[in-house]
């Protein structure tokens, strides 16, 4: 099964992982296999090899009191229509809560003015949560909404009955509980609003990853001129031209030219690296320098970029395991709260003999209290916005039960340079092995280093140009692996570079190893230093 095409589509609507598992267990009902469904994304994913039509699908979705919506619903500008119905009812939520610092004979307090303050907040309440409500039930799987419109539905109809029964009269003002109904509603939405927002930053997060690829390219054309192509119409073996300041579109091999490329986005290393025919280029990385013909080798789904965007997806589908404990509550949730409702009524009623109002009251307030239930929301969502912001930061987790584990982790690995440290090397020791001096030795180090474009080359050059003289060089050659190989006006060859120059390397180790006519003159020891805030990051890790 893993092997198979899984499709996706976006619903709008859910608000909670009941919400989600009624979705998924219609369209498993439907026919459909490996149907994973995340509240938080609004992403259904299923395998469809009975070949159901799209359309039954969205009905499907439809009885269930949800809406297909199309991938780019969260680009709209302006307020959505969650945060229009948030700010609606805010608007009379505000006065109506406040009734309590006034005067019984203020205005505020008067009850026909509450009940048209709460009257519209408690119709956009029912509208809002009462399709999912009906269309969970439906499902067979009561979700939150189920819980919000019985509370919000019992207070006000509680409220309503006091008012009509004892209008006029001071028993009237002990049923009024109108802000009830408007301040659940209310901050209900306000949850709404947050989970909106962190899923936007996640999704956006998700978007600006795919942002660094898909940009126009120059196509070259059999007779050599160049065309401007979309990414979407870049095929394999397509011949595109880069130069300096132009973002890589695809995967592809370099068949032309050199350029240094800064491949931050998928490795986390800030220094660019050096590329040259028949290196490997990747989409989504920057030509900062030089200009280079690629042949396309990957493009659309296939790229490296396209297949981390589709592990941050696939990570966040991901359930830990308190999060599969978390649905396991949820599910039986809705219907042992309103069975402790009823409950708590029968034993304040019949056995503590507690006036019928009080028992009212107090079956409605279990009811109030518990909506939503935190466990079915609190997990995915910072499941869902821990991986997304993890991501925007270069993080790659590869699911919720990864993100569990590794809480329980012992030991930690880094990859120090330019991670731990500042990348900028200095010589911390020059161990001498024949007649040069120390003078000569940092004086040739210095000449041969600035042949390099190596971050310790660099490093190196800017500590000893201030206190060296100038050397002339010729006849410079770089050899991957090993070094550079130079030499002085009067025909001495050096070689500066990696143990491998050596036949026999020396018992103490060094960084770098100086050679003049193939015999080792001096060992170079460098160290980097720390950045500032790493003692105290190890320190937390600790």
């Amino acid at each position: 099964m893993a092997d198979q095409k899984h499709n996706t589509i976006n619903i709008e609507g859910m608000t909670c992982s009941n919400c989600a598992l009624g979705v998924k267990k219609q369209l498993e009902k439907k026919g459909l296999q490996d149907v994973a469904v995340n509240f938080s994304t609004g992403e259904a994913s299923f395998i469809n090899d009975n070949n159901i039509t799209f359309e039954e699908i969205t009905a499907t979705i439809d009885e269930a009191g949800y809406k297909v919506v199309g991938g780019d619903v969260d680009e709209k500008k302006g307020l959505s229509p969650i945060e229009k119905k948030f700010y609606f009812t805010l608007i009379f939520t505000i006065p109506l809560f406040t009734h309590m610092f006034f005067p019984h004979d203020a205005f505020i307090n008067n009850v026909w003015v509450q009940v048209g303050l709460c009257l519209p907040v408690f119709i956009i309440g029912l509208l809002h949560f009462g399709k999912s409500a009906i269309g969970s039930l439906k499902s067979g799987v009561p979700n939150m909404d189920v819980l919000i419109v019985v509370g919000i539905t019992s207070a006000f109809g509680y409220s309503l009955y006091g008012t009509l029964a004892f209008l006029g009269t001071p028993e009237m003002h002990n049923y009024m509980f109108f802000e009830t109904a408007a301040t659940i509603t209310t901050l209900v939405l306000l949850g709404n609003v947050f989970e909106h927002r962190s899923v936007k930053q996640t999704t956006t997060a998700i978007k600006e990853l795919s942002a660094l690829q898909k940009v126009q390219a120059k196509r070259l054309l059999p007779n050599g001129d160049t065309e401007l192509v979309e990414y979407d119409d870049i095929r394999v073996n397509d011949i595109l031209q880069f130069n300096s300041g132009d973002k890589i579109v695809a995967d592809g091999v370099i068949i032309k030219g050199e350029a240094v490329i800064n491949e931050a986005m998928l490795s986390g290393e800030s220094e660019p690296v050096s590329k040259t025919l028949n290196d490997k280029a990747v989409g989504g990385t920057l030509v900062e320098d030089g200009s280079i013909q690629v042949r396309v080798e990957k493009v659309g789904r296939e790229t490296v970029l396209s297949q981390i965007i589709q592990l941050v997806k696939d990570a966040q589908r991901d359930q830990p395991n308190i999060q599969r404990l978390g649905d396991k509550v949820s599910a039986i949730f809705v219907p042992v709260v309103i069975g402790i409702a009823l409950l708590t009524f029968v034993l304040a009623f019949w056995l503590f003999g507690i006036s019928l109002q009080q028992a009212v009251m107090q079956a409605i307030a279990v009811l109030v209290i518990s909506c939503p239930c935190a466990m079915g929301l609190a997990t995915p969502t910072a499941v869902m916005v821990g991986l997304g912001r993890a991501a925007r930061n270069g993080i790659l987790i590869k699911g919720g039960n990864t993100l569990e584990q590794f809480a329980n982790a012992k030991h930690i690995v880094f990859d120090k340079t330019g991670t731990l440290t500042t990348g900028t090397f200095s010589i911390k020791d020059i161990k001498l092995y024949g007649s040069l001096t120390k003078e000569q030795v940092e004086t040739l180090i210095c000449a041969i280093e600035q042949h390099s474009s190596h971050p310790i080359a660099r490093s190196v050059v800017a500590e000893l140009q201030e206190r060296t003289e100038a050397l002339s060089l010729n006849d410079v050659k770089e050899e991957k692996g090993y070094g550079i190989s130079a030499s002085d006006e009067q025909g001495n060859r050096y070689k500066l570079g990696s143990h491998r120059w050596l036949s026999t390397p020396p018992e103490n180790a060094h960084s770098l190893y100086l050679l003049k006519e193939e015999q080792l003159v001096a060992g170079i020891d460098l160290e980097d230093t720390l950045k500032q805030h790493v003692p105290e990051t190890i320190s937390l890790l600790n």
